[in-house]
């Protein structure tokens, strides 16, 4: 595959820097801002730059479009980029409402695009494997997952300067940007839970600069808790009668995993492979899927993210009704 970028947010950088080291060409760059374009197309030496959307999509030096816009984007640009036949890969969270996620899907099965969620934990292997580790824990009754980083835009928004992360019409907020992980981790494990609710702080705009999120299971319950207002040490622990899987990362990693038997008292590693490259495993991954035209593998994934847009537009709505 080929990309072509859109945006110059704080993950752009980083995720053209994965897809360099992986092999994959980046030749061409989508900004409104021509400065800051400018400095990015230089710096990694990418061909071309515009900002006419409808210019960059019709450069047929690429075949794959990457999204790095403002969550509220995702779906528009995403949706301009498969009309145009470009496969797209786009930054969580997915797209901000279900009927979104929903149209994006069908859009690219009609026009034969491929269509990806970029979501780190769902193209590691030790993720798949965990689905065959889970089994020797017995029932499950647990999942803690916690994703708390204090932000580095979140003094600006304690002096009242709005950026897009903290600007609730743009769907910014913990919830959407961090929690996001947590949710994708249990979903893409156990699928959709039968109850939502979202606990948050939030702030006099309305933004939720922290939170927690209740999932409800048949049986069993997952607390995911997202904080851009404050930090504590991340982590993921999955509880079963017969043991307990823990992750001492956030959950957009899968590595160092371990799990601990309550009958033997011991200890056991269940990484079957090491991950030092989480971001560049996830682009090479979609480029085997695309390489392959495994459309049944990438329609496995979009419904997740439906899922996961699913719990995300429930525990917003929660918040009033709580």
């Amino acid at each position: 595959m080929k990309v072509g970028i859109v945006g110059n947010g704080m993950i752009v950088p980083i995720a053209i820097e994965a897809m360099q080291r992986g092999g994959i060409a980046v030749t061409a760059l989508w900004c409104r801002n021509e400065l800051k374009g400018k400095s990015i197309v230089e710096k990694y030496q990418i061909l071309s730059q515009y900002n006419d959307y409808q210019i960059f999509l019709s450069d047929n030096s690429f075949d794959t479009v990457y999204i790095g816009l403002t969550n509220a984007l995702h779906y528009q640009y995403a949706k301009d980029a498969i009309l145009a036949g470009k496969h797209v890969i786009v930054e969580k969270p997915f797209t901000v409402t279900v009927a979104e996620a929903k149209e994006l899907q069908a859009l690219a099965v009609k026009h034969g695009c491929m269509l990806f969620e970029a979501i780190l934990s769902r193209y590691s292997k030790n993720y798949e494997h965990l689905k065959e580790e889970l089994a020797k824990i017995g029932n499950v009754k647990l999942i803690q997952a916690n994703f708390s980083k204090y932000s580095s835009r979140y003094d600006e928004f304690r002096k009242g300067i709005i950026t897009p992360t903290f600007d609730k019409v743009q769907a910014g907020g913990a919830l959407m940007d961090l929690n996001v992980y947590n949710i994708h981790f249990v979903i893409g494990l156990f699928g959709m839970p039968k109850n939502v609710q979202y606990y948050p702080n939030l702030a006099e705009s309305g933004v939720d600069t922290s939170g927690i999120l209740m999932m409800e299971y048949p049986t069993f319950q997952a607390v995911c808790t997202a904080a851009k207002d404050s930090s504590s040490d991340p982590f993921v622990i999955i509880q079963g009668e017969e043991g307990t899987i823990m992750y001492p990362e956030r959950p957009g990693y899968v590595r160092y995993g371990k799990r601990h038997d309550r009958l033997t008292n011991t200890i056991e590693e269940i990484d079957v492979v090491v991950e030092e490259d989480p971001m560049k495993n996830e682009f090479l991954y979609m480029q085997e899927i695309m390489d392959t035209k495994n459309r049944e593998q990438m329609n496995v994934w979009l419904d997740k993210s439906t899922m996961t847009v699913t719990v995300l537009e429930q525990a917003l709505q929660s918040i009033s009704k709580g």
